[in-house]
């Protein structure tokens, strides 16, 4: 969808991120561009555009730009069929050939890294496959146009939620506790470097034998695209792989790759030799027989009932696999935000929650969720005008209602906060009495009104 305004500024800032970086950000970003923009100009958008125009993406303008744009966030092992298909099938199969050359060598990339936890996981996955680690050279890279997020991957300190797929017996074997997070051993850090890179320049300059790009080439314009499908083809070495994100393939020149398609997963492989065949592997990799595939992927509607009972590990992973494949997707970053708020994890519920309110400026339960963590805070002009969002996104929102009607009987509003319950209480006349009012919360209309009734009555008496 192209950006919906006129302004030839904002429509010239689209076409230079589209050139310089393969963001396909009018149709990525749609009207959200321009309130970014609009953000970091400070008043002065021709000056801004006339900086991107004359300075690198690793200039200060660029950084923050790329960063507000940034989409997203990733975790250990994310999408463990990727690390299983590496260390059952993808190792064993390089490993004899690159102990042929003296010394050994095995090389990784990581394009589109983020904040590290993929290159970390790649080099957590080596260590665990080559008992003879000492004799190998490797090198694991990272590179991402992020300057921000380099910078926090070369801290290698990381919270809870970035384990949400892990042990604890992982954790400890692999991270040091520290007063701001885990933070990753010392001899596993060694193994990544990171670097600052620009996926339609140059790439870092070695023969790889694994490229991992999960994620990234979604939001890429189709020419650029093209050209980075072409640079990782050239990038690897003979027998290479790639493998890309799970909503991902490759569209252009696909004649060239061997395509490997598994029960779980789809890699490819650029061929020792001529002679170019799809492969299709039917059976179950080794050690892969614990992962129980459900006879149909789960849904929205499966993780709000898991929501709703509490079960925020099951959730969790139902929200990121749909992420996986939609992640302009706002409802599932809502409830993303709201159990991350359950679990006091407030800065990735933030970070949800903002990302749903830049797809969907009209997500009600998105302002209701960020007026509770305000109130939290104790930010309560903050608090009042999130609540305030949400009903007027949602006309009655009844959670928010609530909370609003309170905090206005406190400061002594009283004629406020009964228009606001009775408002919430029309909204709810002819709902099913055991109909969920809201995706966020167990609360059913006739608990609702017997709520906002007492409420009411005790404004009366």
């Amino acid at each position: 969808m192209p950006i919906l305004t006129n302004n030839p500024y904002i429509q010239q800032a689209s076409a230079l991120i589209e050139t310089r970086t393969g963001l396909a950000a009018s149709a990525q970003f749609n009207a959200n561009l321009e309130a970014i923009l609009m953000d970091l100009a400070q008043g002065h958008l021709p000056r801004l555009v006339q900086t991107l125009h004359d300075t690198p993406e690793t200039a200060p303008a660029w950084q923050k730009l790329l960063h507000a744009l940034a989409i997203g966030e990733t975790y250990f092992f994310r999408y463990q069929p990727y690390f299983q298909l590496l260390k059952n099938y993808i190792l064993p199969n390089l490993i004899p050939q690159r102990r042929r050359q003296s010394p050994p060598r095995l090389n990784l990339w990581s394009a589109g890294c983020a904040t590290g936890e993929e290159p970390y996981s790649l080099a957590i996955t080596l260590h665990e496959y080559l008992p003879d680690m000492a004799r190998w050279v490797v090198q694991v890279i990272g590179t991402d146009v992020n300057l921000t997020a380099l910078q926090a991957a070369q801290r290698a300190v990381y919270r809870r939620w970035a384990f949400r797929h892990t042990s604890t017996e992982f954790q400890a074997r692999y991270f040091d506790s520290t007063p701001a997070g885990l933070q990753l051993k010392p001899a596993l850090r060694r193994l990544v470097s990171f670097r600052q890179g620009n996926l339609l320049s140059t790439p870092p300059p070695l023969p790889f034998d694994v490229i991992f790009c999960c994620n990234v080439l979604i939001y890429f314009e189709a020419s650029a695209v093209k050209q980075v499908e072409s640079m990782f083809y050239d990038a690897l070495a003979p027998g290479g792989w790639l493998l890309l994100g799970q909503a991902e393939t490759l569209r252009f020149q696909r004649d060239r790759w061997t395509t490997h398609i598994f029960p779980d997963v789809v890699a490819y492989q650029k061929p020792l030799e001529p002679g170019i065949t799809a492969r299709r592997h039917t059976g179950p990799l080794p050690s892969t027989a614990a992962i129980e595939a459900p006879a149909a992927p789960p849904t929205y509607a499966d993780a709000v009932r898991a929501l709703r009972v509490k079960d925020y590990d099951v959730a969790d992973r139902i929200l990121s696999a749909i992420l996986e494949q939609t992640p302009t997707f706002a409802a599932a970053h809502v409830l993303l935000g709201s159990i991350f708020a359950n679990r006091q994890a407030i800065p990735e519920a933030h970070l949800h929650l903002d990302m749903a309110l830049r797809l969907d400026p009209l997500q009600a339960d998105a302002h209701y969720l960020r007026g509770l963590l305000h109130l939290e805070a104790g930010r309560l002009d903050s608090a009042r005008e999130s609540l305030r969002a949400a009903l007027y996104c949602q006309r009655g929102h009844t959670l928010a209602a609530m909370i609003l009607g309170h905090l206005y009987t406190e400061v002594g509003e009283i004629a406020r906060a009964r228009r606001t319950w009775e408002e919430a209480l029309r909204a709810l006349d002819g709902c099913p009495p055991e109909k969920h009012i809201s995706d966020v919360s167990d609360l059913t209309t006739s608990a609702a009104v017997a709520f906002l009734s007492s409420q009411l009555k005790q404004l009366k008496g």
